[in-house]
């Protein structure tokens, strides 16, 4: 148990001075996927932990924090918490939607999740700290399809559509599919790697025109999931015009 003791604050302080030197995870004017959640800054037992402890022990994410040295000359950061009157949902801990929970700042080294209301300050060493972790993965959508066209020469639809990777890296490539949700003819058709940002357009083909009588056509990027990306869930684009 001692030994333990000795390892968890071992790893309590690496952590204090590991995320001391970093910027506020949740940027400015910016868009970005995280991955986001409140966690207890006591960790089996060990308690009260700082933000930047409890965010490195629960989940290896930073706090969301903010630099302060400018307006307080005592303290560098402050990171985003917030406190409740029940110390049980922080020691055990408990999942409590219906805590009454005011958000506040926990600085530096102190232990101490401030919030300030409009007849004072509270003062809380039990809280909880918003822990951000940033997806540094592609992440692939459809990000339109075009109004299909007939090629007289073949006896085909040509459909385009373009496919965005709105992740912070590269996407390596992949495979992207078009049905019909109506008669279930497809195609499938290579996707070129896409850097962080970018789109690339593909062209689809289906041996019959679309609009029979109205077009229904559901497009997937990453069709055959070899990109481990941000949002899994985001890959699908849906077109619908009457004939």
């Amino acid at each position: 148990m001692q030994h333990y003791v000795h390892q968890t604050l071992a790893i309590m302080a690496m952590a204090f001075f590991t995320f001391s030197s970093w910027a506020d995870p949740i940027q400015d004017l910016s868009m970005q996927d995280y991955q986001a959640g409140w966690y207890p800054n006591f960790y089996q037992g060990t308690g009260p932990l700082t933000c930047p402890q409890t965010c490195k022990l629960w989940v290896d994410a930073l706090p969301e924090s903010e630099q302060t040295k400018k307006l307080t000359d005592e303290f560098e950061r402050t990171h985003v918490c917030k406190i409740t009157t029940d110390p049980d949902i922080i020691e055990k801990p408990i999942n409590d939607p219906y805590s009454h929970w005011l958000y506040g700042n926990q600085f530096d080294y102190k232990t101490v999740c401030y919030s300030g209301t409009p007849y004072g300050t509270k003062e809380d060493d039990h809280y909880m700290c918003l822990c951000v972790d940033q997806c540094l993965k592609p992440d692939l959508i459809v990000s339109m399809i075009h109004f299909p066209v007939w090629d007289h020469s073949t006896g085909q639809s040509i459909i385009t559509v373009d496919i965005t990777n709105i992740g912070p890296v590269g996407a390596p490539s992949s495979y992207a599919r078009i049905i019909d949700t109506v008669t279930l003819a497809n195609n499938v058709q290579p996707t070129p790697a896409i850097p962080a940002g970018g789109t690339v357009t593909i062209t689809f083909t289906l041996s019959y025109w679309v609009f029979d009588p109205n077009a229904e056509l559901e497009v997937t990027a990453d069709y055959k999931l070899t990109v481990d990306e941000c949002d899994e869930t985001n890959n699908v684009l849906g077109f619908y015009r009457e004939g």
